[in-house]
């Protein structure tokens, strides 16, 4: 939960930087498609953990609010330099990257059962995001 709500404030200031339109609804499109599917893995997680429902509510709504502050500010760092911008676009990328790599995909894959439907799926979900930039 740490991760994704870490990764979610990083992904909200790459959509605050962003400057023009096609970026920023390519990138909404994006946070959309995925945001449920972490939404749902972390809640299931915390069910089975036997968490109670009034900590799964809370920790739901310190996760939903990371990429609302993240857009903010990212667009109180929007008009610094360009370096503030490459820094903080990477920092998104990066944690993107790790927290996709490092804690979904191998977690997801060390369990048994529907190897082949869960690799036809994750093809399937980065081939629909890299679909994205021929929108423009």
């Amino acid at each position: 939960m740490i991760a994704l709500s870490v990764h979610a404030i990083f992904e909200g200031i790459a959509l605050g930087l962003l400057g023009d339109l096609s970026s920023t609804i390519n990138l909404i499109i994006s946070i959309l498609i995925h945001k449920f599917a972490e939404a749902m893995s972390i809640s299931i997680a915390m069910q089975k953990s036997g968490m109670t429902f009034k900590e799964i509510l809370q920790y739901m709504l310190i996760f939903s609010l990371a990429t609302p502050i993240g857009t903010g500010l990212g667009i109180v760092l929007h008009g610094m330099s360009e370096i503030v911008n490459i820094i903080f676009m990477s920092l998104a990328g990066g944690t993107f990257i790790y927290v996709s790599c490092s804690e979904l995909i191998v977690e997801e894959f060390s369990l048994p059962g529907n190897r082949w439907f869960k690799l036809l799926v994750f093809i399937l979900g980065a081939t629909l995001i890299g679909c994205l930039l021929l929108l423009e």
